[in-house]
């Protein structure tokens, strides 16, 4: 187990809300506030939801006050559950959250819910797992009898929503006792096994793909010289020597792994050009476009050696090999961006008519993941596709 009990209940136990935290919540929820689930409203439900992952937000960052990134991170935890299937095959083996393409709209799903019965043996069950914490928190002497009900009333109402998004997902709208079973898991996993950057990552995908910047950087085109420069650079020559290893990579990334370097390079060039006010990039400003692209990757943790240094550019093809099943990670976490580029930019043939962005992007991803990872020992795994996406999503907001 990756993180003690006993520490995390403290730890949510001790987290207190801003005071701006209720009007924020009910801004999210406030249209569910005439609904009923379990007995309660459904709204009850969906506050104490956001409460509990706002207050694991903020312990992981310890932090002793809910601040809005974690109140968001927690809206986003939400729409994971509602707007995606399967992640109930989340086990304790595989803790970490795929970063699936939505498959449903959450608000439709989320009216839907009013119509389910969580039947008896589903809440006898819950309320026993709730005697059960109640017992736990009150042996080691964790907070006071308020402090102790509202948790157990908080993570209750976690089991409820679970419960009812696992029995509404399969097609039913009765319960049974093996959605509580699932959704029993599902809490533990997130509360004891998940890291801080998985749930970051929920955020960081969503912003990073719907920030106007990359639809403005998607329209800004290079000049012939331009391109003969850098198709005539060392990374280029690197990407040409060397980009045969990626080739795990090319099933889920084919237009941007063998070119990780260059594509990057592109990318990084457009949003400058984009800030500057410029419409094309011409050969005249190469220098200074690749060296503000090599000052933005320094920032970001990627060292420029990368780009001129076989060997360190060997280290990161090597780097990049991906372990076992992640390329179809890849793969889900592409298509979520694209779906949300999409949706972000109302035309649905967006990446039709600017259809490099996305191989440019992943590429830029790949090398942020890549270039920031610290040991070589295993090839890219989930954890750096993720610490890839926090990153672009910062340097994005830069």
């Amino acid at each position: 187990m990756a993180r003690k009990p006993v520490e995390v209940y403290r730890g949510l136990l001790m987290v207190r809300f801003d005071s701006e935290a209720p009007t924020r919540m009910e801004a999210v929820i406030g249209r569910f506030s005439d609904q009923d689930l379990a007995g309660e409203r459904l709204s009850t439900h969906l506050t104490r939801f956001l409460g509990l992952w706002s207050r694991l937000a903020a312990y992981l960052a310890s932090s002793d006050v809910i601040d809005l990134e974690d109140l968001t991170m927690s809206v986003d935890v939400l729409d994971y559950f509602t707007s995606t299937t399967k992640w109930w095959t989340m086990t304790r083996e595989t803790p970490w959250l795929i970063m699936r393409p939505p498959s449903r709209d959450p608000r439709e799903f989320m009216r839907s819910i009013s119509s389910l019965q969580v039947d008896a043996p589903t809440l006898s069950r819950i309320s026993g797992a709730t005697d059960k914490l109640l017992s736990f928190l009150e042996e080691h002497n964790l907070a006071n009898a308020n402090g102790r009900s509202e948790l157990c009333a908080t993570i209750r109402s976690a089991w409820i929503l679970l419960s009812a998004f696992m029995c509404k997902s399969q097609g039913r709208n009765i319960t049974i006792e093996e959605d509580f079973e699932v959704a029993y898991d599902i809490v533990r996993i997130l509360l004891f096994y998940i890291s801080l950057n998985d749930f970051r990552s929920l955020t960081a995908i969503r912003t990073l793909a719907t920030n106007p910047k990359l639809p403005a950087a998607a329209r800004i085109g290079f000049s012939p010289g331009f391109e003969h420069q850098l198709d005539s650079s060392v990374a280029a020559r690197l990407e040409r020597l060397h980009g045969g290893r990626l080739a795990p990579l090319l099933l889920s990334a084919p237009g941007s792994s063998r070119t990780i370097l260059t594509n990057s390079l592109r990318l990084l060039g457009q949003l400058q050009a984009a800030e500057m006010g410029l419409t094309r990039i011409d050969e005249e400003h190469y220098d200074s476009i690749i060296m503000g692209a090599i000052g933005t990757l320094e920032r970001t943790g990627v060292s420029p050696t990368l780009l001129g240094d076989e060997k360190a550019a060997l280290n990161l093809f090597n780097r990049l090999r991906p372990e076992e099943g992640v390329p179809e990670l890849l793969n889900l976490m592409i298509r979520r961006l694209e779906g949300l580029i999409v949706d972000s930019t109302g035309n649905r043939d967006f990446l039709l008519q600017y259809a490099r962005l996305v191989p440019r992007l992943v590429a830029l991803l790949l090398l942020l993941a890549s270039g920031t990872k610290i040991s070589s020992e295993y090839g890219l795994q989930d954890a750096d596709l993720k610490r890839g996406l926090i990153l672009f999503n910062a340097l994005l907001e830069e």
